[in-house]
């Protein structure tokens, strides 16, 4: 008899930047603060990957010599369905404009999962899409 994981969400999660050196962290749409909010461990991974992709546009934007927009990621998981217990994938959506050339902007996300030593290490499927519109 085979066992069956009951598939699960988590998050969002979300981290703001400024463009510069402040991040906000949000759990479930709560209001933003200065500090995690206390969450599950699977909530404190995925915020830590939302906290990583930000710093990481941060220095893919100032490898370019860019200055960036305020923006804000966004970080989803699902539990897989089969054992071991673990996410199956994970999604993150950066919500803003990065800068004024969307050209530029697909880049410098590109760039930054390269860099994202936490995406780079998780063995689950890593989604990253830029949503300029939100």
């Amino acid at each position: 008899m085979a066992i069956r994981i009951k598939a699960k969400s988590f998050g969002p999660v979300r981290v703001r930047s400024d463009g510069g050196d402040t991040l906000l962290f949000g759990l479930n749409g709560d209001a933003l603060g200065a500090t995690p909010p206390q969450g599950t461990p699977v909530d404190l991974l995925l915020l830590s990957l939302g906290a990583c992709i930000a710093k990481s546009l941060d220095i893919a934007a100032g490898q370019a010599q860019v200055q960036l927009t305020p923006f804000t990621v966004e970080v989803t998981g699902q539990k897989a369905t089969d054992l071991p217990s673990r996410l199956g994938s994970v999604g993150i959506r950066v919500l803003g404009q990065l800068t004024d050339d969307a050209g530029q902007a697909e880049d410098l996300l590109r760039k930054a999962k390269s860099i994202c030593t936490i995406s780079n290490s998780l063995t689950c499927t890593v989604a990253l899409e830029l949503d300029r519109v939100g």
